[in-house]
């Protein structure tokens, strides 16, 4: 959503779900927020796995929230 040192978290908090990925040079740690809500502590890890991590929020997320798939093709 936005730059960890600037206003990634406000942008964050305004979204369904929305991370706040670290700036260059910062550590790979992000708060994630959830409807509004932050969720838990800064995620840490490398950036493949804090991706990993995200996607699967997400996949849970819509599958929680029973948002229908779109039709391609």
């Amino acid at each position: 959503m936005g730059c960890h040192s600037s206003n990634g978290p406000g942008e964050s908090k305004a979204a369904n779900i929305g991370i706040s990925l670290p700036g260059t040079g910062e550590a790979p740690r992000c708060p994630v927020y959830i409807d509004g809500k932050k969720d838990g502590g800064p995620w840490e890890g490398t950036y493949d796995e804090l991706a990993a991590a995200f996607q699967a929020l997400v996949d849970t997320y819509i599958a929680k929230k029973n948002y229908p798939r779109k039709k391609t093709g």
